[in-house]
């Protein structure tokens, strides 16, 4: 009878590890985009998105990153951004050989509220590391009362 639950019990273990193992060895990709076919070596910068009665703010933290190096896309739909920056470093003097490489690499995309903004007349600055977005609102459909005679 003991060894019957037993059995069970490492059949119920077998079973979870099964599905968890199943689970986690295909990890879906963070984002989606056309040109990026993995996500898994980019790094998801830190975003902040706030509405305001005339614009949409996102604010996405890209630390190390250049200016010349950032990727922005900004359609009706979402907020799009790229950034990759490599270097690499030799030192050779005598007897002495160095080699540094370093590689920064961020990607975001930031569903926006649908309908709602103006992405043609959005502004956007960079400033110590932290990237803002500003996108303009499209002035509210105003809505007709009817009467029903």
């Amino acid at each position: 009878m003991m060894e019957d639950i037993f059995d069970e019990m490492r059949a119920m273990q077998e079973e979870m590890d099964r599905l968890f193992g199943r689970v986690f060895r295909t990890r879906p990709m963070l984002e989606q985009s056309r040109d990026i076919k993995t996500a898994d070596h980019f790094r998801s910068p830190i975003a902040d998105i706030k509405e305001t009665d005339n614009s949409v703010i996102a604010r996405f933290e890209l630390p190390g990153a250049d200016k010349k190096d950032i990727e922005l896309n900004v359609t009706d739909d979402y907020i799009e951004v790229k950034s990759e920056k490599r270097s690499e470093k030799k030192q050779e003097k005598m007897g002495y050989h160095s080699y540094e490489s370093m590689s920064k690499q961020f990607y975001r995309r930031v569903p926006l509220p649908s309908n709602v903004v103006k992405a043609d007349a959005a502004k956007a600055n960079y400033k110590d590391g932290v990237l803002k977005i500003e996108i303009p609102k499209q002035k509210a459909i105003e809505k007709k009362k009817i009467k029903i005679e």
